[in-house]
């Protein structure tokens, strides 16, 4: 039993992606017109921001191009989701021509999670690469959050898309006021 759990603890995180490197987490006010702070994750796929003032934010993804087994996608693995959010684990799917992402919010600190809305808004002009994943309200200074970005395969991506079964590339959500 006890190699078991071992070996399922060595190979788990092999089917959950690897990290995205380079992609760049951008965290604005609500309104897109001021960039908050800007973080480009490195090996490990992470990004932290802490000491937020209370307010309203947006959090933004420019995600790496992604080649190989990365993009490549079997008529199996078809979906029509662009975008979903999973509550559960508190976890954003993201498929776009860069590839099949997911995003993993951890150690989410003073922030009303009544407030807290996933949502998917592709950026137009010179911000065309730029996808809003999520919108939110700090209820006080100190406010803090972590995240994850990883790649995913195309099977990976389907799979953690259709235990979701909610696409909010289709459905509007409205934005904080």
């Amino acid at each position: 039993m006890r190699l078991l759990i071992f070996l399922f603890i060595a190979i788990f995180p092999f089917f959950s992606g690897k990290p995205a490197k380079n992609a760049k987490v951008i965290l604005e006010d609500i309104s897109g017109k001021r960039q908050i702070g800007t973080q480009v994750v490195g090996e490990k796929g992470k990004a932290t921001f802490q000491y937020l003032n209370g307010g309203s934010y947006r959090l933004a993804i420019e995600f790496p191009q992604q080649e190989g087994k990365w993009i490549k996608e079997k008529p199996k693995h078809s979906t029509l989701t662009k975008a979903t959010y999973n509550e559960k684990n508190k976890t954003y799917y993201y498929q776009g021509s860069e590839g099949f992402f997911s995003v993993k919010y951890k150690k989410v600190r003073k922030i009303d999670r009544d407030s807290f809305h996933s949502v998917f808004k592709e950026g137009r002009g010179e911000d065309e690469n730029k996808i809003v994943v999520a919108e939110f309200i700090a209820k006080r200074n100190n406010a803090q959050f972590s995240l994850i970005v990883k790649k995913l395969t195309a099977a990976q991506f389907k799979k953690a898309t259709d235990r979701v079964g909610n696409d909010i590339s289709m459905i509007s959500i409205q934005g904080i006021k």
